[in-house]
C-alpha cells in the first residue's frame, strides 16, 4: 500500500509537470500560428480582392525568391513561409511546389477565393485563443473569459470548417498541395470537428461538463491539422535537414492522423484531476450496452486476432512485406519495395518478433480488457500485456528506423508507417504499465482500448493498399506518393473508435 501511494505521488508530480509543459506548448504554438494565419488572410489571401494584377505580383515575388532564396525575399510571397524559413531555410521552400500553390490561389475562381479567405480568417481566431480554453489554471481563474471565448469559438469554427469543405468540394485534389491524401483527410477531420462541436454543445446543455470538455478537445485537435502540418515541417526539417520539402511533406501527412488524435487525447488528460476525490458519476447510457456487446463479441474478436496473426505471418515471415502483394507494384516505387524487403531479410529476428508479438499482444489485450470490464483483477496488473505491446512497438520502430526517412523521393519515406505506429504502441504500453502500477483501472482500460485499435495496423495497411490498388488513380497522383501515403494514413484509422471510448469512458466521467 505504501509503495502504491509513493508511486501515485511520483507519477502525480511528473504528470503535473508534463501537463503544464504540454499545454504551454499548445498555447504558444497555436497562438503564433493564429497570428501568422491572420497576417496571411489580411495580405496574401486578400490580395486578389485589393488589386487587379495579383497573379503578376505573386509570380514576380516567386521568381525573385527563387533567384535569391532568403527569408527576406520569401516574405514577399508568404508570411507563413517566411516564418518557417526562419526555423529551417528558405531554399527548402523556394525549391518546392508551394511556390506554384501560392500562384494558384490568385488564379482560382472568385468563389474559391472568397471561401478560402473566410476560412483562413475564421480559423485564425480558433488558433489564437483556442489553446487557452484547455489550460485548467486559466479557465478556473478567468471563467467569464473562458465562456466568452467558448461562445465565439462555437459560432466561428463551424463557419471556418464549412467554408473549407465547400472549397474542397469545388477544388480538384490535384490543386491541393498534398493532393488526394490531404483532400480525404480534410474531409474526415472537418466532418469530425463539426460533429464534435455539436456533441459538445449537447453535453453543455445537459450539464455534462466532462463530456462537453472531451468533445471540445477532440474538435480542437481536428482543427489543428493545417497548423500542425506546418509545425511538423519545421520540426522534421531540423531533425532531418537532408530531406527535401516534398518528401518531408509525405512524412508529415503519413503521421497526421495519430498525431492529431493524440494531441486531442493529451488535452483531455491535462484537464483530468486524478488526485481530487470525486463522487463516482453514473456511467454513460452507452457504456453498459457497449460493454455487453464487447464481451459477447469476444469469440469473434479472437477469431479476428487469428486472422491478424495469420496476416502478419504471411506478409512478414513467409513473405517480404509489401513485395508480397503483387498489386502494390504499380503504386509503390521499386526502390521502396527493395528497401523494405532488404531490411526485413537483414533482420529476421526483429521481423519475426514484430509479426508474432503484434499478433499475441492483440489476444493479451482482449483478455485484459475483458477482465477489467467484468471487474476482475488482472494478474501482474497487466504487465504481461504491456510487455507484449512494448515488444510490438519497439520492433516496429526498429524496422521503420532501418527503412529510414531518406532524402530520395523514390523511397517516399517508407519508414514512417512502422516508426509512427511503433512509437504510439510503445507509448500506450508504457501508459498501461504505469496505470497498473498506481492502480488506475479506468486508465488501464483506456490504454487497452488504444492498443486494441493500434495493433491491427499492419493488416489495415495491407488491406487499404489492396483497395487503393483497385482504384484508378491518375499517374501524377501515384508519382506524388498518394498510393502509398493513403494506406499509411488509414493504418491508424481505428484510433477514432478509441477517442469515442475516451469521451464516454469511466476515466473522463470521474476525473474531468
Amino acid at each position: 500500500m505504501a509503495d502504491a501511494k509513493a508511486a501515485t505521488g511520483f507519477y502525480g508530480h511528473a504528470g503535473a509537470l508534463v501537463s503544464l509543459a504540454f499545454i504551454l506548448v499548445i498555447v504558444v504554438a497555436m497562438g503564433a500560428a493564429g497570428w501568422i494565419t491572420l497576417r496571411e488572410g489580411s495580405t496574401r489571401f486578400l490580395l486578389p480582392f485589393t488589386t487587379d494584377n495579383a497573379t503578376q505580383q505573386v509570380t514576380a515575388a516567386v521568381e525573385a525568391a527563387r533567384r535569391n532564396p532568403d527569408p527576406a525575399s520569401l516574405r514577399a510571397v508568404s508570411e507563413e513561409m517566411w516564418g518557417l524559413s526562419k526555423l529551417t531555410d528558405a531554399k527548402r521552400f523556394t525549391d518546392s511546389r508551394l511556390m506554384e500553390q501560392g500562384i494558384y490561389y490568385t488564379t482560382m475562381p472568385r468563389t474559391n477565393q472568397v471561401l478560402m479567405l473566410v476560412h483562413v480568417l475564421f480559423a485564425a481566431f480558433c488558433m489564437l485563443l483556442g489553446g487557452l480554453q484547455f489550460w485548467p489554471a486559466f479557465r478556473k481563474r478567468f471563467m467569464k473569459a473562458h465562456r466568452t471565448v467558448g461562445a465565439i469559438y462555437i459560432i466561428t469554427v463551424p463557419v471556418g470548417v464549412v467554408t473549407a469543405m465547400a472549397y474542397m468540394a469545388l477544388t480538384p485534389p490535384h490543386h491541393i498541395y498534398d493532393h488526394l491524401v490531404a483532400w480525404i483527410a480534410l474531409w474526415v477531420f472537418g466532418a469530425l470537428a463539426l460533429f464534435a462541436i455539436a456533441m459538445a454543445v449537447r453535453g453543455l446543455r445537459q450539464r455534462r461538463i466532462f463530456e462537453h470538455q472531451a468533445w471540445m478537445a477532440l474538435s480542437f485537435g481536428c482543427l489543428m491539422v493545417a497548423p500542425l502540418l506546418r509545425m511538423d515541417w519545421a520540426l522534421l526539417a531540423w531533425i532531418f535537414p537532408a530531406i527535401d520539402q516534398e518528401t518531408l511533406n509525405l512524412v508529415t501527412v503519413g503521421m497526421m492522423l495519430p498525431e492529431v488524435l493524440l494531441i486531442a487525447y493529451g488535452l483531455i488528460l491535462v484537464n483530468r484531476q486524478y488526485a481530487r476525490p470525486m463522487k463516482q458519476r453514473v456511467a454513460a447510457p452507452i457504456a453498459g450496452p457497449s460493454r455487453d456487446i464487447f464481451l459477447q463479441a469476444l469469440p469473434l474478436l479472437q477469431a479476428l486476432g487469428l486472422l491478424l496473426l495469420g496476416s502478419n505471418i504471411f506478409f512478414y515471415l513467409a513473405g517480404a512485406g509489401m513485395s508480397s502483394m503483387p498489386s502494390a507494384q504499380a503504386l509503390i516505387p521499386a526502390a521502396l519495395l527493395a528497401r523494405e524487403q532488404a531490411v526485413l531479410l537483414a533482420y529476421p529476428l526483429a521481423t519475426g518478433l514484430f509479426a508474432i508479438s503484434t499478433g499475441l499482444a492483440f489476444f493479451a489485450v482482449l483478455f485484459s480488457l475483458g477482465q477489467l470490464l467484468q471487474n476482475i483483477a488482472l494478474p501482474a496488473r497487466g504487465s504481461i500485456t504491456a510487455l507484449l505491446g512494448l515488444l510490438a512497438g519497439l520492433s516496429s520502430c526498429f524496422i521503420g528506423w532501418h527503412i529510414g526517412l531518406v532524402p530520395e523521393r523514390i523511397l517516399f519515406s517508407g519508414g514512417t508507417l512502422y516508426m509512427v505506429n511503433g512509437l504510439v504502441l510503445t507509448g500506450f504500453s508504457l501508459l498501461l504499465l504505469c496505470a497498473g502500477r498506481v492502480g488506475q483501472h479506468a486508465l488501464m482500460k483506456e490504454s487497452l482500448v488504444f492498443l486494441l485499435c493500434l495493433l491491427p495496423f499492419p493488416t489495415l495497411f495491407f488491406l487499404t493498399l489492396y483497395v487503393v490498388s483497385h482504384v484508378s488513380l491518375p499517374a501524377d497522383y501515384i508519382a506524388a506518393g498518394q498510393g502509398f501515403v493513403i494506406p499509411v494514413g488509414f493504418s491508424a484509422g481505428l484510433l477514432f473508435l478509441a477517442m469515442f471510448y475516451v469521451v464516454y469512458g469511466q476515466a473522463t466521467r470521474e476525473h474531468n
